[in-house]
C-alpha cells in the first residue's frame, strides 16, 4: 500500500519548518533500512552534521551545502531555526539510526529520527550527483514509529468524556477501496441523532486528527467527543492509503475526495440512530474545500468549513509560502525567488499527467517542485477550482470559521467565502490557530499544537450555538 501524500494544509511547510530546501512531500515514503547505513557516506555526512547542531557548531553544520543551501541558510539562521525547533517540540534528547529514503533522482536521501522531549521527529537530508547538501527538512518521522498521543488536559478531558458517548468501529466501501473510522453515539437522548461527517484536513492525519511525529492533541477526536456530548452524532476516518482504510494514498483527485464523501453521507443516513434529514458537512482545511464540492446534490442540512481556504490553492500555496519564508528571515531577493519557483511549479503542475511531477532540468533544482511532486496529480485537480465560486452553489446554512493566527490559511480567506455563499454565517477567533487552538502569544509560537492543548473554548461553543439552531429548523426550511 502507498503511502498518503498531499498539499499540506494542515501541516504547512511553515509548521513543518522547512530548513533549507526540501526534496520530498513532509511525509517521506516509509523508511527503508539499509545495510551498514551509518557507514554510507551521506549517512556519515548527515550524522555529522546532526552532532554538530547539537553541539552548537553552527559554522561546522554548514560544511557541505551546496550553493543555494549556503545563500539561504546562514550558520546564523541555522542556528535560529534549531532553537525554534526546540522550543516547539521540547529539549533534544538524542537521535535514531540514519535510513536511506527513495528520492527522485538524481539525488539521495537520508532520514535521521530526532527525539525531543514532546516529539518525535525525522531529520531529511538530501544529497546531490556530488555529495553536496541540498535539502534538509524536518518531517513527521515514519508511520510505523508510535503516533503522538495526547496528554495532560486533553487526555484527562477526553477520559471524562467517554462516559456521555458509545464509539462504534466503522468500514465503508468507497472508490474500491474500504474507509475505516469511528461513530460516535450520544448515551443518553432519544435518537435519531443529528450528525456530523468531519473531513480531515491535507496530509498524513488521521481519524483523531495525528500525524506521526507533528500532530498528537487529537483535534478531531476533542471535537469528535465535544459534539456528541452535545447530543450528536459524529463520523471521523481515515482518508485513502492511511491505515487502517485501504487504497491508493497517492492516487487521489479532489473528484476521488468528493466520491468517499458522498459514499460516507449515504452510509451515515441509512444508520437507524441518524436522523438522514439533519446530516452536516464540517470540512477542517482541505476539507472546507472537499465540503463544498460535495455538497451540492447531497440532502445535507449544513456546511461547517473550519479555517477552509476561500480562494483557489495556487493561491492558498503561495501565500502559504510566502509567510513562511518571512517567519524564517528571508530576504526580499530571496521571496521573490521563491515566487518565481512557486509559479515554475504550478505551472508544471499544470501540465503534468499522472499521479507525481517529473523532475527533469530546471525543476529537479526547484524546492517547490520537490516538495509538491508526489501531490501532482492531487494538486493538478485542487489549484485553480476557486472556493467562492463553490459556495455560491450551496443553498443551505453554513458556518464559517476564521482564526485570527491561522499562518496557513490566511485571515481574509473567511470573509471571501462567506460573501459568496448565500446562507453564510462568519465566526471570527482573533487568537486562533489554524488547528483550532487558542494562541495568547505570537502566531510563530503556536504553529504545532502541544499533545495537551485543549481546542480553542469559544469555537467549539459556537459550533455547538451554530448546530443547536440548525437542529430545531423544521425540514422544510433546512
Amino acid at each position: 500500500m502507498k503511502r498518503h501524500h498531499a498539499l499540506l494544509i494542515g501541516l504547512s511547510m511553515a509548521s513543518a519548518l522547512m530548513l533549507g530546501a526540501p526534496t520530498r512531500a513532509a511525509q517521506p515514503a516509509p523508511a527503508s533500512p539499509i545495510a551498514a547505513a551509518r557507514a554510507a557516506p551521506d549517512a556519515r555526512a548527515a550524522l555529522a552534521m546532526l552532532d554538530a547542531l547539537a553541539a552548537g557548531r553552527w559554522a561546522a553544520a554548514t560544511h557541505g551545502f551546496d550553493a543555494a543551501m549556503r545563500q539561504g541558510l546562514s550558520s546564523e539562521k541555522l542556528r535560529q531555526l534549531w532553537q525554534q525547533l526546540q522550543q516547539q517540540n521540547g529539549a533534544y534528547l538524542g537521535h535514531g539510526a540514519a535510513e536511506a529514503v527513495p528520492a527522485p533522482a538524481p539525488y539521495r536521501n537520508v532520514l535521521v529520527p530526532l527525539r525531543f522531549s514532546r516529539a518525535t521527529l525525522g531529520l531529511l537530508l538530501s544529497y546531490d550527483a556530488r555529495g553536496a547538501l541540498a535539502g534538509l527538512h524536518i518531517v513527521p518521522v515514519a508511520p510505523s514509529a508510535a503516533a503522538p498521543q495526547p496528554t495532560g488536559a486533553v487526555a484527562a478531558r477526553l477520559a471524562r468524556q467517554a462516559a456521555c458517548l458509545r464509539a462504534q468501529p466503522v468500514a465503508v466501501d468507497s472508490t474500491g477501496a474500504v474507509l475505516h473510522g469511528t461513530l460516535t453515539l450520544p448515551r443518553s437522548g432519544a435518537g435519531p441523532f443529528a450528525a456530523v461527517l468531519l473531513l480531515p484536513g491535507s496530509g498524513p492525519v488521521d481519524e483523531n486528527g495525528n500525524a506521526p511525529g507533528a500532530l498528537g492533541n487529537s483535534m478531531y477526536q476533542q471535537l469528535a467527543y465535544d459534539l456528541t456530548c452535545q447530543g450528536y452524532a459524529v463520523l471521523r476516518y481515515n482518508k485513502l492509503g492511511l491505515a487502517p482504510s485501504t487504497g491508493n494514498g497517492n492516487d487521489v483527485t479532489l473528484a476521488t475526495y468528493v466520491r468517499n464523501t458522498r459514499d460516507l453521507v449515504t452510509w451515515l443516513a441509512r444508520r437507524s440512530a441518524i436522523n438522514p434529514h439533519k446530516i452536516v458537512l464540517m470540512g477542517h482545511s482541505e476539507g472546507g474545500l472537499i465540503a463544498l464540492a460535495a455538497a451540492p446534490g447531497l440532502k445535507i442540512a449544513g456546511v461547517i468549513s473550519l479555517e477552509g481556504p476561500g480562494e483557489p490553492m495556487a493561491r492558498i500555496i503561495e501565500s502559504q509560502a510566502i509567510a513562511e519564508a518571512k517567519l524564517r528571515g528571508a530576504s526580499r531577493a530571496q521571496i521573490a525567488q521563491e515566487r518565481v519557483q512557486i509559479d515554475a511549479t504550478l505551472a508544471a503542475i499544470r501540465r503534468s499527467h499522472g499521479v507525481s511531477l517529473s523532475l527533469g532540468g530546471a525543476l529537479a533544482r526547484n524546492p517547490f517542485a520537490r516538495l509538491f511532486a508526489p501531490a501532482a496529480g492531487l494538486l493538478r485537480s485542487e489549484i485553480n477550482v476557486d472556493p467562492a465560486r463553490l459556495a455560491r452553489a450551496i443553498h443551505v446554512p453554513m458556518l464559517i470559521t476564521q482564526g485570527g493566527k491561522d499562518v496557513q490559511v490566511l485571515p481574509g480567506n473567511g470573509r471571501r467565502l462567506a460573501r459568496a455563499a448565500p446562507q453564510a454565517t462568519l465566526a471570527r477567533f482573533p487568537d486562533m490557530t489554524h488547528d483550532l487552538i487558542h494562541c495568547a502569544g505570537k502566531a510563530i509560537d503556536c504553529v504545532m499544537p502541544q499533545p495537551g492543548d485543549v481546542l480553542d473554548a469559544h469555537l467549539v461553543a459556537r459550533v455547538v450555538r451554530w448546530l443547536d439552531a440548525l437542529r430545531a429548523t423544521p425540514r422544510h426550511a433546512a
